[in-house]
Formats: structure tokens, C-alpha cells, sequence
């Protein structure tokens, strides 16, 4: 069960970083066994987010609703066993390790998975941290698309307003340009690409929804034809919408077409501006190049200049120590010897430096050599005496394995797993022969107690009959009937022996699995939960009895 136990505690530290790492399942406390069995249900349906993840320290009622909701949610999850509040509150090995079983028995695939294929890794802060998002992220992609009007009327609903709230105001004079190009002209293209505004300009200017207006424009051009002419031209009259421009134009096209700028105008308009554009261009091009010749000429005259500044001042001096040649080289001599004598002191002072630092390093270094080799001897000697060593225990287990009898240690398991195998069968094979001789015995018992109760039968009717006429026989009748009540007490005596030791067997069998479920601990709880109760209980009417005075009083 120790193995078992690991094994458990090994797939919980998986699960759940937070509990504490026991060595066995006697060691659980109720507070660890909610946090356990809590932690896997969330694994096996991660819907359960109102699931208790801890057992509170208050009354004592509370904690019994805890361990009451685990063990409905435990058994909605499957669970066939004995199961109650008294597994959370009164942990009891055995019971908990079969609970404990079921559940990881009951996590998904992936989750055994990973516990599998890193045994030895224990979750971080941060690794459950990344496990939480990727679990939220994959509900959330899991969750149905929902659109962003429809979201605002869901989240006025959960508010308590009504989805009505929202009014459908369309843009009555919503312009859209069409589609097909090939349809338009160079006017109306002109116009759709420097002037006309877009959807979002249209509509961002009033106070109109634009999924609204677009699915309202959507409509009319689909049922035009059935959406009589009255009902749009009321529909603008009520909100009193100015014409779009681009319709203003196409009116005024449309009413007087003499009027009308020329295509041809247009295109010899359209023939000089790209002509005068050419030619602007080249301009503009010939400007670039000058322009980048004289940046070039800059360049290079500011080079020019900064060398020509270094040469001007290496003149200057040179002019000023000319002007005055005598003094000058009388000052560079004396400056000359003044360095020659600092130099010659500071060689001296690194020289008295030195000395004494060489000879603390040629000291260091060959003391360091010394110990060096000494650790080397050292070492060699430590190595000759494991060497003996080895070899000595070399040669004495070359000497006990020649000794021994050379058997596969495989062959040994093999053999022993047969005898194992063979017993089992002897045993099987002697329990089914006493079963047999069982059977075979109660068959003769059967049959000796008919043949008994024949004779007697036949016995009594002929003792009877004589009875009647004969005192002797009539005396022997009583002795009949006395050693037949007799006999059958011994009988009876023989089966409730029977009865009563298979009976204390099966009691012995009860008590050694009662004395693993630790009962004393547990009513030692159950008897310290009743204080605690009886306890509260008084608090309660030593309040109710001061709310009672005091009503009282008043």
C-alpha cells in the first residue's frame, strides 16, 4: 500500500502544486482531503467553478455542507461506494485511497499524459499561471461567436434594461458607390475619389447607427421594386436629411444635360495638366542634381578646411617658438632635464617596489609547486592502497564465485515462480477436494437422516401398536420418544456450534478490517465534534435568552 500511496500523492502534486507532500494516506487531514478531492473533480469537469476548495474553520455546521456537497459532486461524477461526509471530516485510509483512486482513474487523457512523460517536474507559480490562461483561452474559443450589437443587448439584459433600448436609426441618404467601375464615368469616378465622403464620414456626423443605415440601404436596393416611392419620400420628409452631393450633381445632370461640361473640355484639361506635371517633373529632377552637386562641394570644402586649420596651427607655433629661439630652447632644455630626473626617480621608487614583491612571488610560487607535488604523492599513495584494496577484493570473489554453483539468476525466479504457481494449484486443488468431500458428506448426511427418520417412523407405529396391550412396550415407546428428542438436541447442538464459530470467524474478519480503519481516532473526532456542538448549541440559547431578557425589559 506504500507503493500505492506514492503513487497517489505523486498524480496530486501533478494536479495541484498547494498540498503538502505527506509519506502516506494516514497522514491526511480533513483540510488536505478537500483540497485533494476538490482539486480533482475541477480536473475532470473544470465546470464546477463553485466547487468548495477548502474547508472552513467556523461552526461546525458549515463544514458538514461542505463535505456534503463533495460527496454529491463525488457521486455525480460516478463514484459507487459508501460515500459521505464522514470521508472528508473522519478520513479513514482505506476509503480515501479508494475515493482518491476513482478520481484520478477519472482524469482526462491528456492530464495523465503529462503527469507520465514528467514525473519528476512539480508545477511552479508561474507554470499554473500559463495552465489557467490556456485553460480560460480554450473555453472562450470553444464559446459561440457572438456579434458586437447582439453582445451590447445581452449585457443591457444582464443589467436588468431591455434589449429595446437599442433604436434602429438608419441613414435614409446613405450614398454607397457601386461596384461595377465599367458603369461609372470619369465624372462621377473624379468625384467618388477626391469628394464624395465615405460611410463612416456619412454617418459619423449625425447621430445614425451605421449597421443600421447599411443594412436599411441593403433592403431598398434589394426590394425596390416592391417598397413603393411615397413610403421613402415620407421617410426623408420626417427626418429632413439634406441630398447627398453626388445626387445634387447627378440632378442637376440629369435636368439640364445642354449644360453640361464637355468630355472633350475635360480631356484637354486633363491633357495640359499632364504636360505642365512632365514638365514641373523634370524641373524638379534638375533642381535635385544641382542640389546634390553643392551639398558634394560642401562636403569636400569643409574636409579641406579642417585639414587646412591643423597646418595654420602648427604654423602659429611653430612662428611663436621662432620669434624667440634662445629662451625657448633654454626653457625646452631645462623642461627636458627636469623629465630625465622624474623619470629616474620613479624608476628608482618602482625598483624598491618591485624587489621585494618578486621575491614574495618566486616564495609563492615555489611553495606552491611544493604542495603540488606533495598532493600528487599523496594522491598516487591514496590510489596504490585502492588499488590493493580492489584487487584483494578481486581475488576474493573470484575465489567465492568459482565456489558457488554457477545458476542464472533468471532461471532462479523462473523456478521459484513455477513453485509459486504449483502451490497455488495444490491449494486450489485441496480446496476443491474438501469442497467435494463437503458436498459428498452433507449428501450421506442427507441420506442416513432420512433412513433415521423412516425407522423411526416404523419404529414408532410398531411400538405403538404394541403398547396398547403390553406394558414393556409401552415403556420402550417413552425410551423411543426421549432418545429421539435427545438425539435431536444433539443434533441442533452440533449445528449452532457450526453456525457460531463460522459466525466468530467472520467477526475476526470484520475486526481486523475495522482496526485498519483506525475507529478509535475517528470517534475521538466524532466525540470532540459533539463538544463543539453541544458547545455552540449553549452559546445559541445563552443568546436566545438575552434577546428574551431583553424583550422582556423593554
Amino acid at each position: 500500500m506504500d507503493e500505492v500511496d506514492k503513487i497517489i500523492l505523486h498524480q496530486l502534486q501533478q494536479i495541484d502544486a498547494s498540498i503538502e507532500a505527506t509519506d502516506q494516506l494516514d497522514s491526511f487531514t480533513p483540510e488536505q482531503v478537500v483540497r485533494a478531492v476538490s482539486s480533482c473533480l475541477l480536473e475532470i469537469n473544470p465546470t464546477m467553478t463553485e466547487l468548495p476548495r477548502s474547508l472552513p474553520g467556523g461552526a461546525m455546521a458549515q463544514r458538514f455542507s461542505v463535505a456534503t456537497v463533495l460527496a454529491e459532486r463525488c457521486k455525480e461524477s460516478g463514484y459507487r461506494g459508501d460515500i459521505g461526509y464522514q470521508i472528508f471530516l473522519y478520513p479513514n485510509a482505506v476509503e480515501l485511497r479508494r475515493l482518491l483512486m476513482f478520481l484520478i482513474e477519472r482524469l482526462p487523457r491528456e492530464r495523465q499524459n503529462a503527469d507520465s512523460s514528467g514525473k519528476a517536474h512539480t508545477l511552479n507559480a508561474r507554470e499554473q499561471l500559463q495552465r489557467e490562461v490556456r485553460k480560460k483561452l480554450s473555453e472562450q474559443l470553444k464559446a459561440p461567436w457572438v456579434p458586437q450589437f447582439c453582445r451590447a443587448v445581452a449585457n443591457r439584459q444582464k443589467q436588468g434594461c431591455s434589449c429595446q433600448s437599442i433604436e434602429f436609426k438608419p441613414h435614409l441618404n446613405l450614398n454607397i458607390p457601386v461596384a461595377n467601375l465599367a458603369e461609372r464615368s470619369k465624372e462621377v469616378q473624379q468625384y467618388f475619389e477626391q469628394l464624395a465622403p465615405n460611410l463612416f464620414q456619412q454617418v459619423d456626423s449625425s447621430s445614425y447607427d451605421l449597421i443600421a443605415s447599411v443594412l436599411h440601404k441593403n433592403d431598398l436596393e434589394r426590394w425596390s421594386d416592391l417598397v413603393p416611392t411615397a413610403v421613402t419620400i415620407i421617410s426623408a420628409r420626417e427626418e429632413e436629411l439634406p441630398a447627398s452631393p453626388l445626387l445634387q450633381v447627378v440632378d442637376k445632370l440629369s435636368e439640364n444635360p445642354e449644360a453640361a461640361t464637355p468630355t472633350q473640355q475635360l480631356e484637354d484639361k486633363v491633357q495640359q495638366l499632364r504636360a505642365e506635371s512632365e514638365k514641373l517633373m523634370g524641373q524638379r529632377k534638375a533642381l535635385i542634381a544641382s542640389l546634390e552637386a553643392l551639398k558634394a562641394r560642401e562636403s569636400a570644402a569643409a574636409g579641406e578646411l579642417d585639414s587646412i586649420q591643423g597646418i595654420i596651427k602648427l604654423h602659429e607655433r611653430s612662428c611663436l617658438v621662432l620669434a624667440d629661439s634662445a629662451e625657448n630652447v633654454a626653457k625646452l632644455e631645462a623642461l627636458l632635464r627636469a623629465t630625465e630626473a622624474k623619470r629616474q626617480t620613479l624608476t628608482q621608487q618602482w625598483q624598491d617596489y618591485r624587489s621585494p614583491l618578486l621575491t614574495t612571488l618566486e616564495s609563492l610560487k615555489s611553495a606552491k609547486e611544493a604542495q603540488q607535488v606533495q598532493s600528487v604523492r599523496t594522491g598516487i599513495e591514496e590510489l596504490q592502497q585502492e588499488l590493493l584494496a580492489k584487487t584483494q577484493q578481486h581475488n576474493e570473489l573470484t575465489l567465492r564465485s568459482a565456489k558457488q554453483t554457477q545458476l542464472a539468476p533468471r532461471k532462479e525466479y523462473t523456478r521459484r515462480i513455477h513453485e509459486f504457481i504449483g502451490n497455488i494449484r495444490k491449494q486450489r486443488d485441496d480446496i476443491y477436494k474438501v469442497l467435494e468431500d463437503t458436498r459428498q458428506m452433507q449428501k450421506q448426511l442427507n441420506v442416513v437422516a432420512a433412513q433415521l427418520e423412516r425407522q423411526f417412523n416404523y419404529t414408532d407405529d410398531l411400538l405403538f401398536q404394541s403398547a396398547k396391550h403390553d406394558l414393556h412396550a409401552k415403556k420402550a415407546y417413552k425410551l423411543l420418544a426421549q432418545l429421539h428428542a435427545h438425539c435431536s438436541e444433539l443434533v441442533e447442538c452440533v449445528t449452532n456450534t457450526g453456525n457460531v464459530s463460522k459466525e466468530i470467524r467472520e467477526l475476526e474478519v470484520q475486526i481486523d478490517g475495522e482496526k485498519m480503519k483506525n475507529v478509535l481516532t475517528s470517534l475521538q473526532q466524532i466525540t470532540g465534534d459533539i463538544n463543539k456542538f453541544e458547545q455552540h448549541i449553549q452559546e445559541l440559547q445563552s443568546q436566545i435568552r438575552t434577546v428574551e431578557n431583553a424583550i422582556t425589559a423593554a
